[in-house]
């Protein structure tokens, strides 16, 4: 088979269908699978480096990380979590209302801009974006909302940041115009490249266990077809 040079020494991530969540997903996820085969300290370097890119994309996103209160604790997954979050933005909907002068505010529709649909149907690639823009509101209406209600929204993040980090350790034992990229992303990709290529050098031709640390079905939906198909 013709080797195809953009594959080895192009940018991959250079396509239109990888978003920045998608990219940002794949990156937590290298990360994690870096540092669960980390034992031995081999792969510092390009964690060090990658988890650095990382902080200003998440950022960018509106994504960002003392415990959760005795509704999820640390052994709960992912999913209870989930779940006990909804129902807490659902329960203390009318209270945070309340402290904000009511449901028609512009600060109240900082916290529920989409009303409670958003919190109804939120999936885990939109979670760190809400997190941090929950994180962000409740620093600025902490008077308002008082130390409870400010405090639990911002350990939400902190314990989704914690199980979430932990399931993808578990697990693994855009050609958007250049002009519309950002330099945060273009670093996370230039990173995640020098990763690649750090275990290809590692473990030479050895195409089965370098792919323990790549899963590239995260960098595209369920519909696209990712990096490992062939180009017809």
């Amino acid at each position: 088979m013709k080797p195809n040079p953009r594959m080895l020494f192009g940018n991959i991530f250079d396509d239109e269908r990888i978003t920045p969540s998608y990219l940002a997903r794949f990156a937590d996820d290298v990360i994690a699978k870096l540092i669960q085969n980390n034992t031995t300290n081999d792969y510092n370097s390009v964690l060090a480096f990658l988890q650095n890119a990382m902080i200003p994309l998440r950022k960018e996103l509106g994504e960002v990380d003392t415990t959760l209160n005795t509704q999820v604790g640390k052994t709960a997954t992912v999913d209870s979590f989930i779940v006990d979050f909804t129902k807490y933005m659902k329960d203390n909907y009318v209270f945070i209302a309340a402290a904000l002068g009511g449901d028609k505010t512009a600060a109240f529709r900082e916290f529920y801009p989409k009303g409670k649909t958003e919190y109804n149907t939120i999936t885990k690639t939109k979670i760190p974006t809400i997190m941090e823009r929950l994180n962000t509101v409740a620093v600025t209406y902490q008077t308002q909302l008082g130390a409870t209600i400010s405090t639990q929204l911002q350990d939400f993040q902190t314990q989704w940041t914690a199980l979430r980090g932990s399931q993808l350790q578990q697990k693994s034992a855009v050609k958007t115009n250049r002009s519309d990229r950002t330099v945060a992303r273009r670093n996370v990709e230039l990173e995640l490249l020098k990763t690649i290529h750090f275990i290809a050098n590692k473990f030479p031709g050895d195409v089965k266990f370098s792919m323990v640390f790549f899963d590239f079905n995260l960098l595209f939906g369920a519909r696209h077809k990712s990096l490992e198909d062939p180009v017809v």
